[in-house]
């Protein structure tokens, strides 16, 4: 310990990589002037400058090597400095996997947000999402390059009338019944797509062999496609998923790098149409997953997954309308390739395809495709697959009746 010294004295207290030197040196060579006042003990300062005050200490020692020690340092730096460079550039590429990784689990696109068709009439739900999907898909809201269409717009060309407000469409809107407007919308645009029932675990057109693992991976590799889009069909409703966030069990692993299945929880976004509800709902998967996996009178709302399993009132006992659709924006080219992956067709040619676009009958595209069919494919099959493809394309009048497939008969769609 050191006493407080004057300002004319030198005090040298030096540090270095190796510690506290262990000696220390002070030296006053200056004679005290009569401007400088000098402590005494009790505190009080006196014109008198004795030549050796016992508040002083006097320690003769040697000089350290500050030479020395500072070529040291200077080579310690260059030992560090090409390590500093490395963890630089590993610590610039760490932040870059991590910034991928966080993208890859946590999805979601905002022109789905910006392209959900809200509020909805009454009970317009199904005709709403179906909209919502059509605009990401086609329109300049979305990923397309026509201007987006209203629901007005989609029901005027679907054959309905004002005042939309009266229409009810629970008792006629159904899953088949989206996918068949979907279609005719593309029709009137002269838009190429398709749809199909992505996850539907009971009840009527059942995706057999269908995993829930393997409709989440679906889902969220489709919820990264700008050419898909998709429907929920929950208790008494529909809308539609935009995104999904992939969440670490573990707190340790929340910015981590890869991950397994089995070490995370899946939560899908979900657009909402109706003002009564937020904006966007965030539900587990597996809530979703036990909503349409749970029969009839059996069933989950999954809007309100806090009341747990509930009973309807119904004598039907056994399956579930609720499912996931999938609707998808084609080319000519994408479509001649999914036929030929199923075997039974051949990559057309673009005049052919060309011509057959140009026409609107159903008998072009079938003879188109039967040209072309494998030889190892009898023609009654391929005659069976084109009737089917025929009565699918066929039309149906929606002004006058429900559709003849609806699945709501248990169910008022809000």
């Amino acid at each position: 310990m050191f006493p407080v010294v004057r300002a004319r004295e030198v005090f040298y207290n030096v540090c270095s990589d190796y510690g506290l030197l262990s000696k220390a040196s002070i030296i006053a060579n200056t004679p005290c002037t009569s401007s400088d006042p000098t402590p005494v003990r009790d505190g009080t300062s006196s014109t008198d400058c004795p030549a050796h005050h016992s508040s002083y200490v006097d320690i003769d020692v040697d000089a350290p090597d500050v030479t020395h020690r500072g070529s040291l340092k200077k080579q310690a730096a260059k030992k560090m400095k090409p390590l500093e460079n490395h963890n630089k550039k590993y610590n610039d590429s760490s932040l870059y996997t991590v910034l991928e990784e966080m993208k890859q689990r946590k999805v979601l696109d905002l022109r789905r947000w910006y392209c959900i068709s809200r509020p909805q009439y009454k009970t317009s739900c199904g005709i709403s999402s179906l909209v919502s999907c059509w605009n990401y898909l086609f329109s300049t809201c979305g990923t397309g390059s026509l201007p987006p269409i209203t629901q007005e717009e989609a029901l005027h060309i679907l054959g309905f009338q004002q005042p939309y407000e009266d229409i009810r469409f629970g008792p006629f809107t159904g899953n088949a019944t989206l996918m068949r407007w979907f279609r005719q919308l593309n029709e009137h645009f002269h838009m190429r797509g398709c749809s199909y029932v992505l996850y539907k675990p009971h009840g009527k057109n059942r995706t057999a062999g269908e995993t829930a693992e393997g409709a989440l991976m679906k889902l969220t590799q489709g919820l990264k496609d700008e050419s898909m889009a998709f429907i929920y069909h929950c208790q008494n409703h529909y809308f539609c998923p935009i995104g999904f966030e992939a969440t670490p069990l573990k707190a340790s692993k929340a910015f981590r790098g890869k991950l397994p299945l089995d070490e995370m929880e899946f939560w899908i976004l979900i657009g909402e149409p109706s003002k009564k509800h937020p904006a966007i709902h965030c539900k587990k998967w597996a809530d979703i997953v036990l909503d349409l996996n749970t029969q009839n009178p059996e069933y989950l709302d999954i809007r309100n997954p806090e009341k747990g399993i509930q009973y309807r009132k119904t004598k039907k006992v056994g399956g579930n309308l609720h499912c996931i659709i999938a609707f998808q924006k084609l080319n000519w080219q994408k479509l001649s390739t999914w036929m030929m992956s199923i075997g039974n067709f051949r990559c057309e040619t673009r005049s052919k395809v060309s011509a057959c676009k140009s026409s609107k009958s159903a008998l072009c595209l079938e003879r188109v495709l039967n040209d072309h069919h494998e030889p190892s494919v009898n023609d009654s099959d391929v005659f069976q697959q084109a009737s089917e493809w025929k009565q699918v394309t066929g039309p149906y009048d929606y002004r006058d009746g429900g559709s003849p497939e609806s699945d709501t008969e248990e169910e008022s769609i809000e």
